[in-house]
């Protein structure tokens, strides 16, 4: 199921995706943009003096998206090149804290307690996505499932799936005695901790054991099998009659076309609903008027009658000291570009990977992130 942005709800975002002006290409003195249409700060932006590669590497849910404007930004800026690669969140992380790459991607923020213990380190959000449930069960269409239905199966309590608490959730449909077999991810993943901050969000039990984390101490489960990367989990996936994973919407497109259902989840209002692009932005809508300074925040298990359960920011974690000034100005270029409604958070680019553009009420904090990287 390709998810298209329906224009009544780009609008809104797309006219909030930027805080800046369309960047110029042409010199290499960077340029104050002109006054964002919120509250945040200016952010210069130009074309570098001399060329600048920008290594990143990290989520594989944000990596079809970073490739798809790495020719665009070279573009827009001549000077300025992106190498973008994946890895697992935990390795972006890890990456950007030790100075390897430029940036890090990452489903997951910084915690306070990891900000405070790298004080150069930012979160920068630049787009929104989702995660989604997706198994392989012929013949079974349209499944709803919960948060502490899914714990209980990654926790090996549920075994099989006509298990009676799954009947319960899909009153009408057959169900088979197939195994249930979890695929859980084996690298240090943002996904991961998108999936159990959802099962720690409906779950004493997980909140209590595994928590939350780009890597948990899973439960054992003699059933299970494991992957790494989002197209690990939907190969693995597809080839493993029974299983259920959890996978970044990025990769959605590819898990259709493997076959593999998706479940419906049931939300904080008790809903039933699917991942679109209403019910992400009806998530979105009930989260982000909260934003910290920080920018480290959660969009999981919002609440609202329609909105979907696993949700989140899409992050950049970078330094705000870079080696010199022109590092610092591409770095600056390319992310006012990520979230700019003429480049990269035009349709064009967010709905080949599903995503969707930042909502107004976040852009001012994060223009003053922005401001921050200097070299």
């Amino acid at each position: 199921m390709k998810r298209l942005i329906p224009l009544a709800l780009l609008v809104p975002l797309a006219l909030a995706a930027c805080s800046s002006s369309k960047p110029s290409s042409s010199s290499g003195t960077p340029t104050s943009t002109a006054p964002p249409t919120t509250s945040g700060p200016k952010v210069q932006t130009g074309n570098p003096t001399s060329s600048v590669t920008l290594s990143e590497d990290g989520s594989s849910l944000l990596l079809p998206y970073l490739q798809g404007i790495e020719d665009p930004l070279h573009t827009q800026y001549s000077n300025v090149t992106l190498n973008a690669a994946a890895g697992g969140s935990g390795k972006g992380i890890s990456d950007a804290t030790a100075g390897t790459v430029q940036m890090g991607g990452s489903d997951a923020y910084l915690s306070p307690a990891q900000l405070a213990a790298n004080a150069t380190l930012l979160n920068i959000p630049i787009v929104i996505s989702s995660q989604d449930i997706n198994y392989n069960l012929k013949g079974v269409d349209n499944l709803k499932l919960s948060g502490d239905v899914l714990a209980k199966i990654y926790e090996g309590q549920i075994k099989t799936w006509n298990d009676p608490a799954i009947a319960a959730l899909n009153s009408g449909v057959t169900l088979p005695s197939t195994a249930i077999v979890p695929v859980r991810r084996v690298d240090s993943s943002g996904d991961t901790f998108l999936f159990t901050s959802f099962l720690a969000a409906t779950d004493q039990t997980w909140s209590n054991g595994p928590s939350i984390g780009t890597t948990v101490t899973w439960p054992a489960v003699s059933s299970e099998v494991t992957a790494s990367g989002n197209p690990g989990m939907v190969q693995t996936c597809s080839a493993t009659p029974g299983c259920i994973a959890y996978v970044g919407v990025s990769a959605e497109s590819a898990a259709q076309t493997a076959g593999l259902g998706v479940a419906m989840l049931k939300n904080k209002d008790g809903n039933f609903v699917s991942n679109s692009t209403a019910t992400v932005n009806a998530a979105v809508q009930a989260g982000s008027g909260s934003i910290p300074d920080n920018l480290a925040q959660p969009l999981i298990f919002e609440p609202g009658a329609q909105s979907w359960p696993i949700v989140n920011y899409e992050y950049i974690i970078v330094k705000s000291q870079q080696a010199n000034a022109d590092t610092a100005l591409a770095i600056r270029d390319f992310l006012t570009y990520a979230m700019d409604p003429n480049g990269g958070s035009s349709q064009q680019y967010l709905s080949k990977a599903s995503f969707q553009a930042l909502p107004s009420s976040v852009l001012p904090k994060i223009d003053a992130a922005i401001a921050k990287i200097t070299g």
